[in-house]
């Protein structure tokens, strides 16, 4: 499984901090990776749909794609 690590400047709401809070129970650290995949996600999903400015973040971050990938019959 590959691992990414972020770093998020941003005021967790309170549904944040108790799924940041189950995240980091013995639980779940302990657990399966097939669970752990479905907490984090379920967690990302809060991210996406609930803080704009967190994935505003995110896009500012990631490297760009180069128009050069336009199959010739664009061109």
């Amino acid at each position: 499984m590959c691992g990414m690590k972020l770093y998020l400047d941003f005021e967790p709401c309170q549904e944040c901090k108790t799924m940041m809070k189950e995240l980091s129970s013995a639980e779940i650290l302990y657990a399966d990776d097939k669970i752990r995949a479905d907490e984090s996600a379920k967690f990302l999903r809060h991210l996406t749909y609930n803080h704009s400015e967190v994935v505003k973040a995110v896009m500012n971050d990631l490297p760009k794609q180069k128009r050069n990938q336009e199959y010739d019959w664009f061109r």
